[in-house]
């Protein structure tokens, strides 16, 4: 206690140890300790100290030791040093939940009364009932999310997986040939093309032709080789043979022409005289006769 007429300086001594049937003042203080400031006291005065914290870095048991001690201040800075200091001394055991209210309690000495409060909260970013899940907002390549008041991780906009680091790629995109880095991108992987990268890439060269898988080349009707680019139709999609010929496929984009009577060359565009070859004999006389072409006519009314 404080003696003569001016006033003596005090500070006070809070020590955290595991929960003991019979608790023991002695260090150590195995969940931590702290001091406080050192504050003034006198014989009719009541010495006030501000919130000593005492942190832990492990998971709040719940039920604990307390040891609250109240040491007079003689030099510039506390000392425990010298136990011929201490003034008053509390040891007890407690149980205290995280984020409960504060708990008060008493202590009446011979010559001195103790009042003192404490309660039990985390550590920022830390939450839950032993203080043991850990949350802090980011938005990073690591992830990009919130946290709620109970410690859960919410993703922003555009983010998705446990630990929001999965981007939503544009609506639409194909799930199986398209991927995104960030949100509302559609890249495609390779042998994929289009918007929303659902369409194959064709074999390379490919003319005429489709694909259903990348690389491909399904050649459309009409149309053959490697590349399809041999027109395997050529008399229907070029109509080579002239002067009423008759045009016959013969594959891989050849044909041949049956020309009329009167024309020749390779499309029957070369007309011809007959009777040049004098193919009459005995006299006889040589007339070309012309075949007209066949033709259709419509009448609409």
């Amino acid at each position: 206690m404080c003696h003569g007429v001016h006033p003596c300086r005090i500070f006070f001594r809070v020590c955290l140890k595991h929960a003991q049937a019979v608790v023991s003042p002695e260090p150590p203080c195995t969940f931590g300790a702290a001091l406080s400031d050192i504050v003034p006291a006198d014989r009719s005065a009541v010495a006030t100290s501000g919130p000593i914290r005492v942190p832990f870095h492990f998971k709040w048991p719940g039920t604990f030791s307390l040891i609250i001690e109240s040491w007079r201040a003689e030099s510039g800075e506390p000392s425990t040093e010298d136990a011929q200091r201490l003034i008053s001394r509390l040891a007890t055991r407690r149980r205290l939940a995280v984020g409960e209210d504060w708990s008060q309690d008493v202590q009446l000495g011979d010559q001195s009364e103790l009042r003192y409060s404490y309660h039990v909260t985390c550590d920022e970013h830390y939450y839950g009932e032993s203080c043991s899940d850990y949350c802090r907002p980011r938005d990073d390549t690591f992830g990009h999310y919130t946290c709620d008041e109970l410690g859960s991780r919410i993703c922003l906009a555009g983010w998705r997986g446990e630990y929001c680091s999965e981007p939503i790629c544009l609506p639409g995109c194909s799930n199986s040939h398209g991927f995104c880095e960030k949100p509302g991108e559609c890249k495609c992987r390779i042998g994929w093309q289009g918007h929303f990268c659902d369409a194959c890439v064709r074999y390379p060269g490919c003319l005429h032709g489709t694909c259903g898988q990348p690389w491909q080349c399904n050649c459309q009707e009409g149309w053959g080789g490697l590349f399809c680019n041999q027109d395997l139709n050529y008399c229907t999609n070029h109509r080579p043979c002239k002067n009423g010929a008759t045009c016959t496929n013969t594959g891989q984009g050849s044909y041949t022409c049956s020309c009329r009577a009167g024309f020749a060359g390779t499309s029957c565009e070369m007309e011809t005289n007959e009777c040049d070859s004098n193919p009459c004999k005995n006299g006889g006389s040589c007339n070309v006769s012309i075949v007209p072409y066949p033709s259709v006519s419509l009448f609409l009314s």
